[in-house]
């Protein structure tokens, strides 16, 4: 009995546990335990029509306005393969290191629900598109060693219809512009063995498919999900001897972290205690911090896979695999090294714009005949504050690559402040179509050069608050910062930050 209260009090610690350090968990608090974990992603294409029909693939316009037959389910409806969904699934298996099968086919996956009109679902489970391929982590990725995750498999297939909860009660609604939207099912070998490196996985998944146009890749709104297999072993059995376990619909980075530390918890409490581990499909309830059952797992019998013998097979050149890896822009790894060669910035800044689809572009019209340093960090952290206070991509703002040079411009000859180029910023992102130039004129801007006027604020701004200059004399140097804001409003943000200090310090010491 004490014994199994020590493993279970083990396997809290290791659910509770934060990742603070990249050294794989199980080899430091899991042992005499490793963990084996494998990824299914299923990811949205980017095309503009649905996989097997001509109905657009805008899933998120009114309900039920985007449906083809086919969608419906109609009896007689045939479907039709998109071929800009074969160049992007390609794409996809071409830049994450795999091949293009010259011979692909597809399949009937059969299981009936609300959400798949065709009481199946067409999909690639014998002869997929992709095969192999693999993606490298290690120190660019935040870890301290390296880690080569191997891709097993990539396949296209449908996306299911949406079902809408709650809209009237006792009623489950459907909604078909997502049914037959064009999906990539990407499933890694069970190569991770912590959740901090299947997090990096996805993370980099995302930068990659990003990059390369494949693919949003939003976790946010459903374009890019995750299931993940998790099983356990005890470290003198082979990785792969353990019972796994599926983790459905897992729609952030921060909920696979949480699932995979519970469930792995989890399964070392079940095996401790000697219960015999079930293959099951299961969720994750984020509020208790648990997974929990969902169903049995089911097996490839349990689908009756059957041939799609409405789709003949689809035969690839090699000339035409060539035509689309040419036409593949330079990864993401070979943008890091050289835009963090080229313009000495932090690989941390270049990885942070890497994540954002067209921002490396962006920085690099910016920063001609600018310093590079200070545009990357503009964009890491003023851009990206507003886009992210806002919910908005790069690629959606209104901000162009011309306003944000006109106002860098501005800054550095001093023409506004540091608080007014902010301003600039935020009415370009909320819209507004004139330069910097413009703006300025218009607000009537102007940086205060007159430091006569400043030394005339200073000195009223002293006599009207001698407790506080009292206190900065007395070593409180952090009251500066409130003489600095008072003189700010007083100037309407027209005075230079560095100038105010200066010429209060100038006065506090001759006071003194």
């Amino acid at each position: 009995m004490h014994i199994l209260r020590s493993v279970r009090a083990s396997a809290r610690h290791c659910a509770n546990y934060k990742f603070t350090a990249n050294v794989p968990l199980h080899r430091r608090y899991y042992k005499p335990w490793g963990a084996t974990i494998g990824l299914e992603l299923h990811v949205q294409l980017a095309a503009a029509q649905k996989l097997f029909s001509a109905a657009s693939a805008k899933w998120d316009d009114p309900p039920n306005t985007n449906v083809d037959f086919i969608d419906a389910g109609l009896p007689g409806s045939m479907p039709r393969l998109n071929p800009e969904c074969v160049s992007l699934a390609a794409r996809a298996i071409l830049c994450l290191n795999g091949q293009v099968q010259p011979m692909s086919s597809f399949d009937r996956k059969h299981y009936f629900y609300s959400d798949q009109p065709l009481g199946y679902q067409i999909t690639q489970q014998r002869h997929p598109i992709g095969r192999g391929g693999f993606i490298e982590l290690g120190q660019t990725d935040g870890l301290d060693y390296t880690k080569r995750v191997r891709i097993h498999q990539l396949q296209l297939e449908q996306d299911t219809a949406k079902s809408v909860h709650g809209a009237y009660p006792g009623y489950i609604l459907t909604d078909l512009n997502r049914a037959g939207v064009a999906l990539v099912e990407i499933v890694s070998e069970p190569d991770m063995e912590t959740a901090t490196e299947a997090v990096h996985f996805v993370r980099k998944m995302q930068t990659l498919l990003r990059h390369t146009g494949v693919s949003s890749c939003n976790m946010e709104d459903g374009s890019l999900r995750c299931d993940v297999n998790v099983s356990v072993y005890r470290d003198n059995e082979g990785r792969l001897s353990g019972t796994r376990c599926e983790l459905k619909n897992l729609n952030s980075l921060r909920t696979i972290r949480g699932a995979i530390e519970a469930e792995v918890s989890r399964q070392i409490e079940l095996i401790s205690a000697g219960h015999r581990m079930k293959q099951e499909t299961r969720g994750f309830d984020a509020h208790s911090g648990k997974t929990v059952l969902s169903r049995s797992k089911e097996t490839a019998p349990d689908y009756r896979y059957m041939p799609e013998p409405d789709l003949p097979a689809v035969h690839i050149s090699e000339d035409w695999i060539e035509h689309i890896r040419s036409s593949l822009p330079e990864l993401p790894e070979a943008t890091l090294s050289r835009v963090t060669r080229q313009y000495g910035l932090l690989s941390e800044d270049v990885t942070t714009m890497l994540g954002e689809p067209g921002c490396i572009s962006f920085f690099e019209h910016a920063a001609r005949g600018r310093d590079p340093k200070r545009v990357a960090a503009w964009i890491t952290s003023e851009i990206f504050g507003q886009l992210s206070y806002r919910a908005q991509r790069l690629s959606n703002s209104t901000l162009t690559v011309q306003q944000f040079s006109g106002l860098l411009d501005a800054l550095a000859s001093n023409a506004v402040t540091s608080a007014q180029a902010k301003l600039l910023l935020i009415e370009f992102m909320d819209g507004d179509k004139r330069t910097a130039d413009e703006l300025i004129q218009a607000h009537g801007w102007e940086v205060m050069n007159d430091l006569g006027r400043l030394q005339d604020l200073a000195t009223q701004l002293l006599e009207k608050h001698p407790k506080e200059a009292a206190e900065y004399k007395a070593g409180h140097k952090r009251r500066l910062n409130f003489f600095v804001a008072k003189i700010m409003a007083a100037t309407k943000g027209q005075a230079r930050p560095q100038d105010v200090s200066r010429v209060l310090k100038e006065c506090l010491d001759v006071k003194q």
